[in-house]
């Protein structure tokens, strides 16, 4: 059973409150409104932030791809480089090795020449040991002389002054210089400095 409900309310307070609850819908809307609005305004900023820093990333990328592209070249070629220089000693014989061909070579130098570079590679056909020198010499007459050491040493052979060129070190005038020359896989170290062509059936 539903008991009637008395409204003892003037109408004038009636519409009073009335206006009064609309007024508070109103601002309850409006409230939730804002708060709708600020969310999608964060949600937006958020989104449009980490987009910016998904571009920035990918520019920086494509900005740094040739620096890239240049490290990796450049570990290509420092491979290349260990792998000639690992076959250095590849496929010689017990009898020689690559300090024993150093050590021949800087027991020649005359007083007043240095070597500044060096480098050693084996080929299979013939199978030699190829060395190119890089040098200053004091005169030209230096270089002549160091030409000829190497050159009466048997076991070198194509003893070549591929360059030679004037230049300047510390003020001085000086020969810079470019030697190469091949050494069979055949010989062997008769003393500390100093190699001979293996004779016919000597392992």
């Amino acid at each position: 059973m539903i008991l009637p409900v008395m409204d003892f309310l003037p109408s004038e307070s009636r519409r009073a409150v009335n206006a009064v609850r609309a007024k508070r819908r109103v601002a309850l809307l409006g409230i939730l409104l804002l708060v709708f609005s600020v969310g999608v305004s964060a949600h937006s900023w958020n989104s449009a932030r980490i987009a910016d820093s998904e571009r920035a990333v990918g520019a920086m990328l494509v900005a740094n791809a040739p620096g890239v592209d240049e490290i990796l070249d450049g570990l290509a070629k420092e491979q290349s480089t260990l792998s000639r220089a690992l076959r250095v000693t590849d496929g010689l014989m017990p009898a020689i090795s690559a300090s024993s061909v150093v050590a021949t070579i800087t027991n020649m130098l005359p007083e007043h020449v240095t070597l500044t570079g060096m480098r050693l590679e084996t080929t299979d056909t013939p199978k030699q040991m190829v060395v190119v020198l890089n040098g200053m010499a004091a005169t030209n007459k230096d270089l002549v002389e160091f030409e000829q050491n190497l050159a009466g040493t048997n076991a070198f052979r194509g003893v070549t002054v591929s360059e030679n060129k004037a230049g300047e070190f510390m003020g001085k005038r000086v020969e810079d210089f470019t030697v190469s020359l091949q050494v069979p896989l055949c010989v062997q170290v008769c003393k500390p400095g100093t190699m001979r062509v293996a004779k016919a059936g000597v392992n």
